[in-house]
């Protein structure tokens, strides 16, 4: 008995890769999309955030000072002095053309009054349309206006001929002990490729699983595809799921080593939990795709549906906007996305490194997925048979 169950699903399968050998479409939707990203978004990637980004400067005042200013604002991470302006009305016509991100403008006679203790504000302007890169020289140009404040309070403290150890207490009373947790380099990729990767990979189960059982429907072929199956519609659904399972659960793994291993982001607790994770995660999507064209046996319908769903994943996922901070009826649509319960787990394992017990509930919510199918069954098996949706 447990022979004849496997050759039919065997031949249900080997019909299913005739089918993906067959059409170019099946190879673009399970590997080229993932592969694409892997190779264009490592390589964008490569830095591990944004360097170098073009900053103008109006220098009124054109002392040695303020030339100091500017050459070390030039030498910082992210900032690039790459125009000198004459007013304000210039800088901000270049900074509307999208030629520049920021412009500093220092005012005239900031040395004087610097060294008169009339604290001569230093003023720039950030275009925070483009937030990452406006946060990043936000924080760059903060930074060295403090530095410079503190570099000329030190001089004047040693020209007063205050004792030199007791200068930096002056300068800076209290001192600033930081502790970036999860990623203290700042690193955007680390950032943003952990949540990218699964977010797509998501996308890509979902309409590959809507696809390839929607054009069953759309062919008038799934009456060929359960006969494949001895009429068993469950291992009609194992047997053609099978391959994408294997492939998508393959592509989850690259990417975690491509992640953790080669390009050595930060992994606090065991490779396994997360490669456990990837397999709940990748059954869980597949099981929301059948969900989908269960409910619309209508390949594109269910198709705009995707779409639809798998726009608000990575909002959901809540690593752009705190799930907490959102509204309570709004917060609830994040359970009914996989990678919200992924990106915990990936939260608490890799970054975090807690007990595997704390991260308990989120394996346990991505099996429940599997349960959905069994909501669609009868129905989806009905449009198998019956045909009776439209052709779309």
């Amino acid at each position: 008995m447990p022979d004849k169950k496997a050759s039919v699903i065997g031949a249900t399968l080997r019909r299913e890769l005739a089918k993906m050998k067959s059409r170019p479409m099946y190879l673009i939707l399970t590997l080229g999309i993932m592969s694409f990203c892997y190779i264009f978004f490592i390589s964008f990637f490569n830095e591990g955030q944004l360097m170098k980004m073009p900053v103008g400067i109006i220098d009124h005042d054109n002392s040695k000072i303020s030339r100091q200013f500017c050459r070390n604002l030039d030498a910082t991470q992210q900032a690039r002095i790459v125009m000198r302006l004459s007013n304000f009305k210039e800088a901000r016509v270049e900074m509307q053309k999208g030629n520049i991100y920021a412009f500093v403008e220092i005012e005239k006679g900031f040395s004087e009054k610097l060294q008169a203790n009339k604290r001569p504000p230093i003023t720039f302007y950030i275009n925070d349309a483009f937030l990452t890169a406006g946060s990043l020289l936000l924080k760059d140009i903060s930074t060295m206006s403090l530095l410079t404040s503190g570099g000329v309070q030190q001089k004047v403290l040693r020209a007063k001929g205050v004792d030199e150890s007791l200068i930096p207490g002056i300068v800076q009373p209290v001192s600033i002990d930081t502790h970036m947790i999860g990623n203290p380099w700042s690193n955007y990729s680390d950032y943003f490729l952990n949540v990218f990767f699964p977010g797509v990979l998501e996308f890509v189960i979902l309409m590959t699983t809507v696809f390839v059982i929607g054009i069953e429907f759309k062919e008038r072929t799934s009456r060929h595809w359960l006969r494949t199956a001895n009429n068993s519609f469950s291992k009609a659904l194992i047997g053609k799921l099978l391959p994408y399972t294997a492939i998508f659960i393959c592509l989850g793994f690259l990417s975690n080593i491509i992640l953790f291993g080669y390009l050595h982001f930060p992994l606090n607790s065991s490779l396994f939990w997360m490669l456990l994770a990837t397999v709940f995660y990748v059954i869980a999507c597949q099981s929301v795709g059948l969900l989908i064209i269960g409910i619309l046996p209508v390949l594109r319908d269910s198709v705009s549906i995707v779409m639809i769903y798998g726009m608000f994943g990575f909002t959901f996922t809540g690593f752009t906007f705190p799930i907490e901070q959102m509204a309570y009826p709004v917060r609830i649509f994040s359970y009914i996305y996989p990678i919200r319960h992924y990106f915990n787990i990936y939260v608490n394992q890799a970054l975090h490194g807690v007990d595997i017990r704390y991260s308990f509930g989120s394996y346990v919510i991505l099996l429940a997925f599997t349960l959905l199918p069994a909501i669609i069954f009868v129905r989806l098996k009905k449009a198998a048979i019956y045909q009776n949706y439209p052709i779309k």
